[in-house]
């Protein structure tokens, strides 16, 4: 976005966590993934949110370590989880 507006107007962060939390099997998790398969799932879902609405986490649906356990029902792919 940043290169295609050539850096003019304000900074646009999406939201990674959006990625995790619906992507995951297809563009990837906390144990890595890949652009080209992020890039694919974020064209067939249709958008992907701002940072601000699905702030990073750092955790995924099978992330174990740190307080990751004792927050799964941040990392579900389901309304509450999801704005536009």
């Amino acid at each position: 976005i940043k290169i295609a507006r050539k850096a003019a107007g304000t900074e646009i962060n999406l939201a990674v966590q959006f990625l995790l939390n619906c992507g995951a099997g297809r563009a990837g998790s906390c144990h890595g993934g890949s652009s080209i398969r992020a890039f694919d799932f974020i064209h067939q879902y249709g958008f992907i949110p701002y940072e601000t609405c699905a702030p990073y986490i750092a955790c995924s649906s099978d992330s174990t370590s740190g307080f990751c356990p004792f927050a799964k029902e941040l990392t579900t792919c389901d309304a509450m989880n999801i704005c536009k």
